[in-house]
């Protein structure tokens, strides 16, 4: 019985390493997609700005 409960155990802890590093995957990717985002919105804010005090 404690066999069956280890390699039960095992399998649980791969089970949740490979979930665990998937939600890690797509935070990492959203992440980056929030700060190209931000960054994008923060360039068009500076470039309407810089329009404004120089005009062409």
């Amino acid at each position: 019985m404690t066999i069956l409960s280890l390699i039960l155990l095992v399998l649980l802890v791969g089970l949740l390493f490979r979930v665990g590093l998937s939600i890690l995957r797509f935070l990492i990717k959203a992440g980056i997609l929030v700060l190209i985002i931000y960054l994008a919105y923060q360039g068009v804010l500076w470039i309407m700005q810089y329009l404004q005090s120089h005009p062409l």
